[in-house]
């Protein structure tokens, strides 16, 4: 390979794609488009012999990438005679001795990977997961952290591909779309079809390259056929979930801390499950059906994956639901957290739960997020919500404070609500 390579971006794994190409003989030119890379980020990239530049030259280049939600502005007075995506160029730099599921979608990609970790565990298989909680191996014997913070942009999985790992198969939390690596591409739901690339393209055209990109098989929302069926390449089987292919109900009414008792439908069989009260069972509604439709995508043992259920606790911070003496906690936190995640988890309350006396209360950024929390627009929310009866948000210099209480810390409200919903936007993208 030669040439001359223009990576855009050093915030989401760029530095990752400028080295492979430095090392497979091409002269490359870096951007921090952002202007967010460390001193030894560029360091290190210069050390390798690559341009590392703050705006992308006039130039001609063989080869641009770019990310998807990366603005065409930011192209300059370059001019690119191959354009590639990060997704699209990982996907022809990495390769894996052992199958892969990726994931992507608006809401509940982490979890529904962590579920798909437990379900193939049971299923005995050894497992690499890769989410924006970090990376490990999962196996019947536990959890063998691999790096503990870890981004789940694309060239993440250039990076892993990159070691010699001992399991069965691989589940990677991808943001925005997919790599075309993967046996199975799975998509948990569009949601709100938000802007991204500075307003210039929707959340769609990011996920929309998962599916037209899946070479085996693709997993998504029944009720969202109508916008990926278009996209299938011929050959790509299709297995969707929420209806369809795979179906899981749950009762209308439940009690917070309680076991769920739900049913999963597919084709071939009904079966039967109670799932822990130690989540939010209806929150977890879109993660749990995407990994029950990967785990009958693979053709696992459908009465193994549905049992295994019964023991799968939650993903920490996620949902989760902590009884104390005469109230419940609910912890969020993850770079998801947002006014469309927090309505989420307050139907869910209001509506399965029947909770009418609600705090909330927010650290609005905990570490390296891509958007932060928009306080004026969860306020709106919070305030047009007749069972939210407090919002707190935590003392931190620099955000205003529209319609919320002032707390040092989450412990300021113990007690003061039978239920009290806990947001911390934190994490790595």
């Amino acid at each position: 390979m030669n040439g001359n390579v223009l990576v855009l971006d050093l915030t989401h794994g760029g530095e990752i794609l400028a080295k492979e190409y430095a090392q497979r003989g091409c002269e490359v030119t870096a951007v921090d488009v952002y202007h967010t890379a460390s001193e030894e980020v560029k360091n290190s990239l210069t050390s390798c012999g690559i341009e590392v530049l703050d705006a992308a030259p006039a130039r001609t280049f063989d080869l641009g990438i770019l990310p998807i939600h990366c603005p065409d502005s930011y192209i300059g007075k370059a001019k690119l005679v191959k354009r590639l995506t990060s997704h699209e160029a990982v996907g022809q730099l990495a390769s894996f001795n052992f199958p892969t599921v990726e994931i992507t979608g608006v809401w509940g990609k982490t979890s529904a990977c962590h579920i798909l970790a437990h379900i193939l565990v049971a299923c005995g298989k050894k497992v690499l997961l890769h989410t924006s909680r970090g990376r490990g191996i999962v196996s019947t014997e536990g959890t063998v952290i691999l790096k503990d913070k870890v981004s789940i942009a694309p060239p993440a999985i250039l990076d892993i591909s990159k070691s010699e790992l001992d399991v069965d198969i691989g589940i990677f939390e991808v943001s925005l779309g997919g790599t075309g690596l993967a046996n199975i591409a799975a998509i948990t739901s569009l949601g709100n079809n938000y802007a991204i690339a500075a307003g210039t393209k929707k959340a769609f055209d990011g996920k929309v390259q998962m599916i037209a990109s899946a070479r085996d098989i693709v997993v998504y929302p029944h009720e969202e056929t109508n916008l990926w069926a278009p996209h299938v390449l011929q050959g790509v089987k299709t297995v969707t979930f929420g209806g369809g292919d795979v179906q899981l109900i749950l009762p209308d009414k439940l009690v917070l801390g309680k076991q769920v008792r739900a049913q999963v439908i597919t084709p071939e069989k009904s079966y039967e499950v109670k799932l822990q009260g130690s989540y939010l069972v209806p929150s977890y509604l879109i993660a749990l059906s995407t990994a029950l439709g990967c785990a009958y995508a693979l053709k696992l043992d459908m009465d193994k994956a549905v049992s295994s259920l019964a023991s799968f606790n939650g993903v920490p911070g996620r949902g989760e639901v902590l009884k104390e003496k005469g109230w419940y906690r609910i912890i969020e936190r993850n770079p998801g957290v947002s006014a469309g995640s927090i309505a989420w988890n307050l139907k869910t309350l209001e509506d399965y739960y029947a909770q009418t006396d609600i705090g909330v209360a927010l650290d609005p950024v905990n570490a390296k997020v891509c958007e932060k929390l928009d306080l004026k627009e969860v306020n709106a929310l919070l305030s047009a919500d007749n069972c939210v009866t407090g919002q707190y948000l935590m003392n931190m210099p620099g955000f205003d404070n529209p319609g919320f209480r002032r707390i040092d810390g989450f412990t300021d409200v113990r007690g003061k609500h039978a239920t009290l919903m806990c947001c911390t936007k934190e994490g790595y993208l």
